[in-house]
């Protein structure tokens, strides 16, 4: 997990989004990540453009960040998915 900090600026410039922004929909889908059954770790590709999920076995996904940047109802569940991990216990 990123430190506060970090997240509190990754809000920042959420909010100070106005459209799509594929480069943050990236940011944000990593920080939002919580590893799961599924999921182990997700990390951006080389490239920048995609995420690589990597399951437990070390198998590997690589699929397009969800468009939390798309409109402001998705905007909005990204900064309350950002502020809930500034909120978790360290």
């Amino acid at each position: 997990m990123r430190p506060d900090s970090d997240l509190a600026t990754l809000l920042d410039r959420l909010n100070d989004c106005d459209g799509y922004d594929n480069a943050l929909d990236i940011e944000i889908e990593i920080a939002a990540f919580e590893p799961d059954r599924h999921y182990a770790s997700v990390r951006a590709n080389a490239a920048g453009t995609k995420v690589i999920y990597t399951r437990h076995d070390g198998s590997q996904d690589t699929c397009l960040a969800w468009d939390w940047t798309l409109n402001p109802t998705n905007r909005a569940q990204a900064a309350t998915a950002i502020r809930n991990r500034t909120q978790e216990p360290s």
